[in-house]
């Protein structure tokens, strides 16, 4: 089959794992001996270091409001309409683009991925929380609501297929008005297989790190936001009886840095806690190897997590927030706790801290997801949507 993707960007070096799931799913379905196409349509943002092994076109879009981002998602579609067998395309940015292509009469269907919440409704982008919002934005959000919800469905609905990342992703869509019979659950793709061999990774050496250890590094990473909840996990260390068992490490930076810094000094954590700033790949990778208990404290509760997938592969004990996607994700094998409940969080890290065996045991578990989440498996179910 002849079959062509449509994203924003191919950015390799600092994007996130929206970029790598594309790429994995390009790159199965070329291994399947389909011809692969990647229009990227952010061109500037592109970076690409490497010889892709799928043929990539650019379609600059240089007005990126709403109905111009659409027409011209639609103008894509129907360029390439002889040259189509499949259509895939990012549903949070193009959706309605995709749908207009089949509503006014396109022969190719058309599959829309949708990992988060639609723009409209809000999400973390640009985002402050507790800021005021002027009345005229106000205005225009409830207008913008009002137009995607009774012009825009409709007009999403003459897409074929559905795919979410998580179920509770997929609800809030259903809700929203989406077909619910066109839907299909498939999570974000990670070549956890490729993380493995790098590595070396095994259960005899996930125990061997765990052995008789008596300073366990706690490790969390991600953009500093206040949305990803690094505070959580400063308050809740606070909460930790024998903190001297312990090492904190931070990775990342962002907006909230400065802010989780203060917090640490104003509750005299600072002989616990190491901010290593961003780091490279390799450098992440390394301070995976090197943790014994990995902290994933919050996010919307609805999303998957590229990085937790990882983190699974790399074999180690998660604390994660309990029923939604990232439970989901782990099949509710890891450490869990309310969202935002400090206290819990404090428990979870106490009874992994001082039980050897069941820091191994979650750690096992998660590293079994393998066989339910590496790309390689999950490509199987990707790939029958196009054949359907």
């Amino acid at each position: 089959m002849k079959i062509i993707l449509l994203t924003s960007k191919l950015n390799f070096e600092t994007a996130g794992g929206s970029v790598v799931d594309l790429h994995l799913k390009a790159k199965g379905l070329a291994e399947l001996g389909h011809q692969v196409t990647v229009i990227t349509t952010f061109v500037e943002k592109n970076i690409i270091k490497e010889k892709l092994p799928y043929h990539m076109q650019e379609e600059m879009i240089n007005k990126r409001a709403l109905l111009n981002l659409q027409y011209s998602a639609y103008k894509i579609l129907k360029k390439y309409e002889q040259e189509a067998d499949a259509f895939y395309v990012d549903g949070q940015i193009f959706v309605y683009g995709g749908g207009l292509y089949r509503m006014w009469g396109g022969k190719v269907p058309v599959i829309a991925f949708f990992n988060v919440r639609l723009n409209c409704w809000g999400d973390t982008h640009g985002t402050v929380i507790g800021a005021k919002i002027s009345f005229i934005k106000k205005i225009k959000k409830r207008l913008r609501l009002f137009i995607e919800k009774h012009i825009g469905v409709p007009i999403a609905n003459y897409i074929n297929t559905f795919i979410f990342t998580t179920p509770m992703v997929a609800q809030l869509y259903c809700d929203w008005g989406f077909d619910k019979k066109k839907f299909s659950i498939i999570p974000d793709f990670v070549d956890m297989q490729a993380i493995i061999k790098k590595h070396h990774l095994t259960e005899e050496n996930i125990i061997t790190r765990q052995h008789n250890e008596k300073t366990l590094t706690i490790f969390s990473t991600g953009r500093m936001i206040p949305e990803k909840g690094f505070d959580l996990i400063v308050k809740s260390f606070a909460l930790v009886q024998n903190k001297e068992k312990y090492r904190v490490i931070l990775s990342g930076g962002g907006p909230d840095k400065e802010r989780l810094e203060r917090l640490i000094k104003d509750m005299r954590l600072e002989r616990y806690f190491t901010f290593t700033g961003w780091v490279n790949r390799e450098e992440l990778e390394k301070l995976l190897l090197e943790a014994h208990i990995f902290v994933f404290p919050k996010w919307w509760i609805e999303y998957t997590s590229v990085l937790l997938i990882e983190v699974f592969a790399f074999g180690l004990p998660c604390i994660i927030p309990q029923g939604g996607g990232v439970a989901w994700l782990a099949d509710s094998k890891a450490a869990l706790f309310e969202e935002d409940n400090i206290k819990q969080i404090a428990e979870q890290i106490e009874n992994l801290g001082d039980n050897e065996e069941l820091r191994v045991n979650i750690a096992r578990d998660l590293f079994g997801r393998v066989n339910a989440l590496d790309a390689h498996i999950l490509l199987k179910k990707f790939a029958q949507l196009f054949e359907t």
